[in-house]
């Protein structure tokens, strides 16, 4: 693929990508939805010359995979040893249920199985980066990717200003099970540590602890997809060959154990960070222009009802354990 055939396209999504992190600024919902959504708008708003097409699938393809890998550099497996057991039965249990959840409910819906798979890991991981590392896997299509980043980054905005309600009300709900609460069912880190904080330091401090215990279950999570995939995929014994884990999933493992053995110095691995997040707004632009607006309305609606019953789930069944177990 020639420099100067990507160029374009690629141009494009570097100012959506670089113009979304300014806007993000300002609005709650972060800078990787607002890339996707200005992606749609631009695409749907400007017919987009032909020239820009390679640019475009090189963003939503070639950078996504690099910036998915580069995630790992945000997974610590040392926080799991500062949850008690009881945190990490809630957490474990809580992704496995909140993804059945979006499964079942995609099912009534009568919505696409990834579409629903997606809905119900973006709720019980970690949001946008856990949609855009599975969907790699499981080859999930473009609209499927962008409505459910924007419902579920919807929802968490949301959710900012209505779990510290509920506690405004509940004033007898203890402060530990306010923290557990928000950092379980919270979908990006930002508003956990919104909600979380709003409330005091201590429930903020507990919230982002825990999220960062649900963010740590997206390695295993991703191999588990791709065994699946493997396995309903692959060929009989005796064919040439099984496709196996792509290599940038093995890189995200990688990099999640070398941020966990602290091999790479603290401030290096804050800008590959950064790198990280810059990359996934680009490729998020790439994503958001393949999406026209009557695929974005057929999908969303749907997305949204399987994101809302599924949530609502979530809350439900994490408050059911807290207060069993805490």
């Amino acid at each position: 693929m020639k420099l100067l055939n990507i160029l374009p396209g690629l141009v494009m999504c570097i100012i959506i990508g670089g113009v979304s992190f300014i806007v993000a600024r300002y609005i709650p919902l972060g800078s990787v939805t607002i890339s996707i959504l200005l992606g749609v708008l631009t695409a749907n708003i400007v017919r987009l010359p032909d020239i820009t097409k390679e640019g475009v699938r090189f963003a939503e393809k070639k950078i996504l995979t690099w910036a998915i890998a580069l995630l790992g550099l945000e997974l610590d497996y040392r926080v799991l040893l500062s949850l008690g057991y009881s945190t990490i039965v809630i957490i474990l249990t809580g992704v496995i249920f909140t993804i059945g959840m979006g499964l079942f409910w995609g099912k009534i819906l009568k919505a696409e199985r990834n579409l629903s798979l997606l809905v119900g890991i973006g709720n019980a991981v970690c949001g946008s980066s856990a949609i855009a590392a599975a969907q790699g896997v499981i080859k999930a299509e473009e609209e499927d990717v962008g409505v459910s980043i924007a419902v579920i980054n919807l929802l968490g905005t949301v959710g900012i200003f209505l779990l510290p309600g509920i506690f405004f009300v509940w004033k007898g709900f203890p402060n530990a099970g306010k923290g557990i609460l928000i950092g379980d069912t919270l979908q990006a880190v930002g508003q956990v540590t919104a909600a979380g904080f709003s409330l005091s330091d201590a429930i903020g401090q507990t919230a982002t602890i825990v999220k960062m215990g649900r963010i740590l279950l997206l390695t295993p999570l991703v191999l588990i997809l791709g065994g699946i995939r493997k396995r309903k995929t692959g060929k009989k014994l005796g064919d040439e060959k099984l496709p196996g884990i792509p290599s940038y999933i093995l890189f995200f493992i990688l990099f999640s154990v070398i941020r966990s053995l602290e091999i790479i110095p603290a401030p290096a691995a804050e800008g590959i960070k950064l790198i990280s997040k810059l990359l996934l707004t680009v490729a998020m632009a790439g994503i958001g222009m393949k999406i026209t607006l009557h695929q974005l309305i057929r999908g969303g609606r749907t997305a949204l009802g399987i994101g809302m019953l599924t949530w609502g789930c979530q809350i439900a069944f994490s408050l059911l354990l807290i207060m069993l177990l805490h």
